[in-house]
């Protein structure tokens, strides 16, 4: 069993994307209780809206992939979700749920699939539980992260930019914190850009050593993984190297 690292330096570097998903199910409790216990620090939420307009926690919008229903979770009343159930078992959670679990413990990286439509819904969550401290914010629209940190000014605000075209014009934007890009894009000189423009550099998602240890040797700021463990150990055995 992976130990929680002293350095939260490194830790804070892994966001674990829909928990830690290359070992339990996407976005269930298995998948954030694994990610918490290897140490980490972020786990990730997507969000998708109910008929009844409840955020529940789903990468994908329409059920059939997890659970075999092939509905939108948007023409879904809160029962008709509640009663859905993954091939193990799992039920798909609301992100009240998730924050009643976790409570402040960790930090949530919270992505917007529905953009502007969500901002009231997930602004009234967050006034709800008190949680501006606690959460980074992902959307892929510019509008959306400005309209959030005009309501949150001190919420860390994520842009899943396109490509590094957009990764560039978004370094000029004032409400966006931290910059992200598929692993694709990762350069020495998109980080270089990102990092004048006094702007975290992020990329996803990072599964190989490979990557990681790209990441790690291009001074990227975050990255997004299946595996938190693996970028755990990579972390730390860099850390040791140099220091």
């Amino acid at each position: 069993m992976i130990q929680k690292h002293s350095n939260q330096k490194i830790i804070n570097k892994i966001y674990s994307h829909r928990g830690a998903s290359g070992e339990e199910p996407e976005h269930s409790f298995p998948a954030y209780d694994l990610a918490l216990l290897y140490g980490s620090h972020n786990i990730e939420q997507d969000l998708v809206t109910s008929k009844d307009g409840t955020l529940y926690v789903s990468h994908d919008d329409n059920a059939k992939r997890l659970t075999g229903v092939d509905r939108l979770y948007s023409d879904m009343t809160d029962e008709e979700i509640n009663q859905l159930r993954t091939s193990d078992n799992n039920h798909i959670l609301r992100l009240q749920d998730v924050f009643d679990r976790y409570k402040k413990t960790t930090h949530y990286v919270i992505e917007l699939k529905e953009n502007d439509k969500q901002i009231d819904l997930f602004n009234n969550i967050i006034r709800q539980n008190n949680m501006e401290d606690f959460v980074i914010i992902q959307a892929r629209t510019l509008t959306s992260l400005n309209k959030i940190k005009q309501t949150f000014p001190k919420i860390t605000t994520l842009l899943l930019a396109k490509d590094d075209i957009e990764a560039q014009n978004a370094c000029k934007a004032d409400y966006v914190d931290i910059i992200s890009l598929n692993t694709k894009f990762m350069t020495k000189d998109i980080v270089k850009i990102i990092h004048e423009a006094n702007k975290q550099a992020n990329f996803w998602t990072l599964n190989s050593m490979a990557d990681i240890n790209k990441a790690i040797n291009l001074g990227a700021d975050s990255y997004f993984t299946n595996y938190t463990a693996k970028a755990i150990e990579l972390e730390k055995k860099y850390a040791s190297f140099f220091h």
